[in-house]
């Protein structure tokens, strides 16, 4: 009786194998999203792991929720080296001398169909000399995941570099919303055209003023 009762007791599903995805683990699952159409055509052509290569897969496979934050929450990736202090309203600021913010406009994480996310992007000169900051969509780039899906960037395929420089005074904010259309981008520019469909998503903030800023996950409904 003793051994039927132990064999019972470990046939148990445990909570985790029955309990619901959380919001975060939507969200941040390393794993592409089943409801975004990747438009990669190569994207089929990935090969099967075979059996030897199954153990390494399986470490993978099921990666925890904060797996997904490691894109980054955004932050400078040191494309410009050091700037010298600015001397007229023309040169560069210092990264150092610029505060940036990365929001949801109106705070808002839930978009249902015809709705497009918007993020406010707000940047201050906080150096004592007016200064020049590039504020388009390469130098201060939102990028969009799902999963390690790559959807969106608005770094990808800019007319003449994307530059949009704007000279800031002493504390004087320069804010702006970056408008997703729920569609995706490719670095290669190719025609294909797909849009994001429901689910879970994420957006993160780089370039070299972007500074430490956090991922802002949302969700698209149909």
């Amino acid at each position: 009786m003793l051994v039927v009762a132990l064999i019972a007791f470990a046939c148990q599903p445990s909570d985790d194998e029955t309990g619901e995805p959380t919001r975060s683990e939507a969200g941040m699952d390393a794993s592409p999203s089943p409801s975004v159409p990747s438009g990669d055509p190569s994207a089929d052509e990935s090969p099967e792991p075979t059996a030897g290569a199954s153990e390494g897969a399986g470490e993978s496979a099921s990666p925890s929720p904060g797996d997904g934050a490691s894109e980054g929450a955004g932050g400078g990736e040191g494309g410009a080296g050091e700037v010298a202090a600015p001397e007229r309203a023309e040169d560069l600021c210092r990264p150092e001398d610029v505060v940036v913010t990365f929001e949801l406009e109106g705070d808002q994480e839930v978009y249902g169909s015809g709705n497009a996310p918007g993020f406010r992007i707000t940047v201050v000169n906080t150096a004592e000399q007016t200064c020049t900051v590039d504020v388009g969509g390469a130098a201060l780039e939102v990028r969009i995941h799902s999963g390690d899906d790559r959807i969106y960037s608005t770094a990808d395929c800019l007319k003449d570099g994307g530059a949009e420089e704007r000279q800031l005074s002493r504390g004087v904010p320069h804010e702006f919303t970056v408008d997703w259309e729920r569609n995706r981008s490719f670095e290669d520019c190719r025609e294909t055209t797909s849009s994001a469909q429901a689910g879970w998503y994420r957006a993160n903030l780089h370039g070299d003023y972007a500074g430490d800023q956090p991922q802002l996950a949302f969700q698209l409904r149909s």
